[in-house]
């Protein structure tokens, strides 16, 4: 009898044992919200692609599927539980309960993007920062901004809290906003909120005559981190452990930080340049934890 106990009790640790193991990752639906293209000397790049390229090639046992979506179609897919990563996301509270996160960017926080002529309307401060809650109650200025998509903890409460208001649109695209600036040189809205590098996408399109101007937000002066993101999953912890591990090497930050400075103007990199030291020195190893 007690030789049955014992061999039921190995045979259940054995059980259990093989549970714990962590899934298998062979192929991630990976989801990229920006597809942009940017200049960097006489060609133009796309960061997005060129981290997806070098993760492909650094985990050549996992076939990286891409998908463009936007955010709700993206955020759907973590809730889900599906097996697919969020390949540029910023954090929130919030989403993370939804996801196991591994940072990639730091970057300077979304900016009201607006029309030249419309300068003058908007509620200013004293720096020439934009008191977004008050622009949000302005009845006679025409916003529009991307359903689901995270702007940051900061300027995510404020458009939270905002009342209802007719002429701020919130709209869905194939992606995370790539239509919004366009709607603004159509002359279909007046403002909208984005990161900087969005202007220096459109600016380097042929012929590009850019009516636009990029404006700090009051109380959103924070940088924001994006990272990738993966389901609260067995799994999605296996495929961010991955992730995680292929970037948390000095190759991994220098492609990062590289991807990223071609994004920004170049006054914007330098006066980021002592904080891009101290997050990318963290994401040249490994994320404790992970």
């Amino acid at each position: 009898m007690r030789s049955r106990t014992a061999g039921l009790a190995l045979a259940a640790a054995a059980g259990a044992a093989q549970a714990a193991e962590p899934p298998v990752v062979t192929s991630i639906t990976w989801v990229v919200s920006n597809t942009m293209a940017v200049p960097d000397g006489d060609r133009m790049r796309r960061p997005a692609d060129e981290l997806t390229q070098w993760l492909q090639g650094r985990l050549p046992g996992v076939v990286f599927k891409p998908v463009v979506a936007n955010a709700e179609r993206s955020w759907s897919l973590i809730r889900e539980h599906k097996r697919a990563c969020h390949a540029g996301a910023a954090r929130t509270p919030e989403r993370e309960r939804l996801a196991y996160f591994t940072n990639t960017w730091l970057v300077p926080p979304p900016q009201l993007i607006v029309r030249h002529e419309r300068q003058g309307d908007l509620p200013l401060d004293g720096q020439g920062a934009v008191d977004l809650p008050a622009l949000l109650g302005d009845a006679s200025l025409r916003g529009v901004v991307s359903q689901g998509r995270s702007y940051g903890p900061a300027l995510d409460a404020m458009l939270g809290a905002s009342p209802a208001n007719p002429l701020l649109q919130r709209v869905f695209g194939g992606d995370y906003g790539s239509n919004l600036l366009p709607m603004l040189m159509q002359d279909r809205a007046d403002y909208t909120l984005d990161y900087p590098n969005t202007l220096v996408a459109l600016a380097s399109r042929p012929a590009a005559d850019t009516p636009l101007a990029a404006l700090p937000v009051k109380g959103a002066s924070d940088p924001v981190i994006s990272g990738v993101a993966c389901p609260r999953t067995p799994w999605g912890r296996a495929a961010i452990h991955l992730i995680d591990m292929a970037l948390g090497t000095p190759e991994g930050a220098a492609m990062l930080r590289d991807t990223l400075r071609i994004s920004l103007p170049s006054d914007t990199q330098l006066a980021y340049r002592d904080a891009w030291d101290a997050f990318f020195k963290l994401r040249a190893r490994p994320t404790p934890g992970l």
